[in-house]
Protein backbone atom coordinates (compact mmCIF):
# COMPACT_ATOMS: atom_id res chain seq x y z
CA UNK A 1 0.00 0.00 0.00
CA UNK A 2 0.99 3.48 -0.95
CA UNK A 3 0.66 6.87 0.69
CA UNK A 4 -2.34 7.57 -2.43
CA UNK A 5 -4.43 4.00 -1.70
CA UNK A 6 -3.67 4.77 2.52
CA UNK A 7 -5.85 8.49 1.89
CA UNK A 8 -8.07 6.86 -0.32
CA UNK A 9 -9.02 4.02 2.05
CA UNK A 10 -9.35 6.29 4.50
CA UNK A 11 -11.48 8.55 2.98
CA UNK A 12 -13.60 5.90 2.03
CA UNK A 13 -13.99 4.63 5.82
CA UNK A 14 -14.96 8.22 6.71
CA UNK A 15 -17.33 8.90 4.37
CA UNK A 16 -20.08 8.73 6.80
CA UNK A 17 -19.10 11.90 8.75
CA UNK A 18 -19.51 15.58 7.30
CA UNK A 19 -17.12 16.32 4.16
CA UNK A 20 -15.55 18.96 6.33
CA UNK A 21 -14.59 16.19 8.96
CA UNK A 22 -12.99 14.09 5.83
CA UNK A 23 -11.47 16.94 4.44
CA UNK A 24 -9.64 17.34 7.28
CA UNK A 25 -8.60 13.91 8.58
CA UNK A 26 -7.06 13.80 4.92
CA UNK A 27 -5.06 17.06 4.97
CA UNK A 28 -4.08 16.00 7.94
CA UNK A 29 -2.56 12.59 7.12
CA UNK A 30 -1.04 14.01 3.25
CA UNK A 31 0.60 16.68 5.38
CA UNK A 32 2.11 13.83 8.08
CA UNK A 33 3.14 12.55 5.14
CA UNK A 34 4.38 14.98 3.83
CA UNK A 35 6.38 15.66 6.73
CA UNK A 36 7.98 12.42 6.67
CA UNK A 37 8.97 12.70 2.68
CA UNK A 38 8.52 10.30 0.16
CA UNK A 39 11.38 8.66 1.00
CA UNK A 40 10.02 7.39 4.12
CA UNK A 41 6.27 6.59 3.28
CA UNK A 42 6.61 2.73 3.65
CA UNK A 43 7.79 3.34 7.49
CA UNK A 44 5.01 6.07 7.78
CA UNK A 45 2.27 3.01 6.40
CA UNK A 46 4.11 0.78 8.72
CA UNK A 47 3.92 2.65 11.80
CA UNK A 48 0.56 3.92 11.45
CA UNK A 49 -2.86 1.47 12.06
CA UNK A 50 -5.21 1.08 9.07
CA UNK A 51 -6.93 3.15 7.60
CA UNK A 52 -9.87 1.55 9.17
CA UNK A 53 -8.96 1.91 12.45
CA UNK A 54 -7.96 4.95 12.07
CA UNK A 55 -11.03 6.39 10.89
CA UNK A 56 -13.19 4.11 13.70
CA UNK A 57 -10.96 6.53 16.47
CA UNK A 58 -12.14 10.04 14.51
CA UNK A 59 -15.97 8.79 14.28
CA UNK A 60 -15.53 8.27 17.83
CA UNK A 61 -13.84 11.43 18.41
CA UNK A 62 -16.66 13.21 16.07
CA UNK A 63 -19.23 11.74 18.20
CA UNK A 64 -18.01 12.93 21.22
CA UNK A 65 -17.65 16.57 20.27
CA UNK A 66 -21.01 16.37 18.73
CA UNK A 67 -22.50 15.25 22.08
CA UNK A 68 -21.58 18.49 23.64
CA UNK A 69 -23.13 20.67 21.04
CA UNK A 70 -26.72 21.67 21.30
CA UNK A 71 -29.23 18.99 20.09
CA UNK A 72 -30.92 19.08 17.17
CA UNK A 73 -33.04 16.98 15.20
CA UNK A 74 -30.75 16.64 12.57
CA UNK A 75 -27.19 16.95 14.51
CA UNK A 76 -28.88 14.14 16.39
CA UNK A 77 -29.71 11.29 14.82
CA UNK A 78 -26.00 12.52 12.82
CA UNK A 79 -24.68 12.07 15.92
CA UNK A 80 -26.29 8.40 16.44
CA UNK A 81 -25.56 7.72 13.10
CA UNK A 82 -21.47 7.96 14.50
CA UNK A 83 -21.70 6.76 17.53
CA UNK A 84 -23.31 3.09 15.47
CA UNK A 85 -20.57 3.25 13.47
CA UNK A 86 -17.99 3.65 16.13
CA UNK A 87 -19.70 0.70 17.88
CA UNK A 88 -20.03 -1.73 15.12
CA UNK A 89 -15.80 -0.40 14.62
CA UNK A 90 -14.87 -1.71 17.84
CA UNK A 91 -15.22 -5.26 17.68
CA UNK A 92 -12.25 -4.57 15.64
CA UNK A 93 -10.13 -2.52 17.39
CA UNK A 94 -11.29 -3.97 21.32
CA UNK A 95 -10.28 -7.74 20.71
CA UNK A 96 -7.24 -6.32 19.09
CA UNK A 97 -6.32 -4.14 22.14
CA UNK A 98 -7.05 -6.90 24.19
CA UNK A 99 -4.76 -9.20 22.54
CA UNK A 100 -1.95 -6.82 22.79
CA UNK A 101 -2.82 -6.13 26.35
CA UNK A 102 -2.64 -10.35 27.24
CA UNK A 103 1.03 -10.71 25.49
CA UNK A 104 2.48 -7.75 27.32
CA UNK A 105 0.94 -9.27 30.72
CA UNK A 106 2.28 -12.97 29.60
CA UNK A 107 5.44 -11.11 29.00
CA UNK A 108 5.80 -9.57 32.38
CA UNK A 109 4.77 -13.01 34.21
CA UNK A 110 7.05 -14.59 31.95
CA UNK A 111 9.92 -12.67 33.08
CA UNK A 112 9.16 -11.91 36.15
CA UNK A 113 8.90 -16.03 36.64
CA UNK A 114 11.91 -16.43 35.32
CA UNK A 115 14.29 -13.62 37.24
CA UNK A 116 12.16 -15.18 40.55
CA UNK A 117 13.68 -18.79 39.76
CA UNK A 118 17.04 -17.48 39.28
CA UNK A 119 16.91 -15.63 42.39
CA UNK A 120 14.94 -18.81 44.57
CA UNK A 121 18.03 -21.14 43.03
CA UNK A 122 20.94 -18.36 44.27
CA UNK A 123 19.12 -17.71 47.84
CA UNK A 124 18.56 -21.48 48.07
CA UNK A 125 22.26 -22.40 46.88
CA UNK A 126 23.71 -19.79 49.02
CA UNK A 127 21.17 -21.04 51.98
CA UNK A 128 22.10 -25.20 51.45
CA UNK A 129 26.00 -23.84 51.24
CA UNK A 130 25.73 -22.56 54.81
CA UNK A 131 23.84 -25.45 56.03
CA UNK A 132 26.50 -28.08 54.66
CA UNK A 133 29.04 -26.22 55.52
CA UNK A 134 27.18 -26.06 59.46
CA UNK A 135 27.11 -29.78 59.20
CA UNK A 136 30.33 -30.31 57.85
CA UNK A 137 31.63 -28.61 61.51
CA UNK A 138 29.21 -30.41 63.15
CA UNK A 139 31.36 -33.77 61.71
CA UNK A 140 34.65 -32.19 62.10
CA UNK A 141 35.10 -34.77 65.06
CA UNK A 142 33.39 -37.22 63.88
CA UNK A 143 34.69 -38.14 60.56
CA UNK A 144 37.85 -35.75 59.33
CA UNK A 145 37.40 -37.11 55.77
CA UNK A 146 33.78 -36.44 55.85
CA UNK A 147 33.70 -33.09 57.28
CA UNK A 148 36.41 -31.89 54.94
CA UNK A 149 34.07 -32.66 52.04
CA UNK A 150 30.90 -30.97 53.76
CA UNK A 151 33.35 -28.03 54.25
CA UNK A 152 34.41 -27.45 51.12
CA UNK A 153 31.09 -28.34 49.62
CA UNK A 154 29.45 -25.80 51.81
CA UNK A 155 31.63 -23.00 51.37
CA UNK A 156 31.28 -23.59 47.05
CA UNK A 157 27.89 -23.48 47.02
CA UNK A 158 27.73 -20.70 49.15
CA UNK A 159 30.05 -18.69 46.78
CA UNK A 160 28.49 -19.60 43.93
CA UNK A 161 25.01 -18.97 45.34
CA UNK A 162 26.53 -15.33 46.59
CA UNK A 163 27.74 -15.02 42.99
CA UNK A 164 24.90 -15.51 41.18
CA UNK A 165 22.86 -12.66 43.41
CA UNK A 166 24.50 -9.61 41.74
CA UNK A 167 23.58 -10.62 37.85
CA UNK A 168 19.94 -11.49 38.92
CA UNK A 169 19.24 -8.22 40.15
CA UNK A 170 21.10 -6.74 37.35
CA UNK A 171 19.09 -9.03 35.28
CA UNK A 172 15.99 -7.76 36.82
CA UNK A 173 16.79 -4.41 36.41
CA UNK A 174 17.63 -4.51 33.00
CA UNK A 175 14.77 -6.88 32.34
CA UNK A 176 11.69 -4.96 33.91
CA UNK A 177 13.84 -1.63 32.39
CA UNK A 178 13.00 -2.67 28.58
CA UNK A 179 9.34 -4.07 29.43
CA UNK A 180 8.86 -0.06 30.52
CA UNK A 181 10.41 1.36 27.88
CA UNK A 182 8.11 -1.09 25.60
CA UNK A 183 5.39 -0.05 27.49
CA UNK A 184 6.29 3.48 27.18
CA UNK A 185 6.74 3.35 23.36
CA UNK A 186 3.35 1.62 22.83
CA UNK A 187 1.26 4.35 24.77
CA UNK A 188 3.29 6.54 23.40
CA UNK A 189 2.32 5.56 19.68
CA UNK A 190 -1.33 5.27 20.91
CA UNK A 191 -1.45 8.71 22.38
CA UNK A 192 0.32 10.39 19.38
CA UNK A 193 -2.57 8.96 17.00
Amino acid sequence: MNKDEFLARLKKALRRLPPEETADAAEYYEEYFADAGPENEAAVIAALNSPEHIAAQISAEYAMKRVGEQPSAKKGLSTAWVVILAIFASPIALPAAAVIACLMLALVITMAAGILAIGVTAVSLAGGGVMTFLMGLLLLFDNLKTAVFYIGAGLFLAGFGVLLIPPVLGLSQKGFGFIAKLFGKILHKGVAK
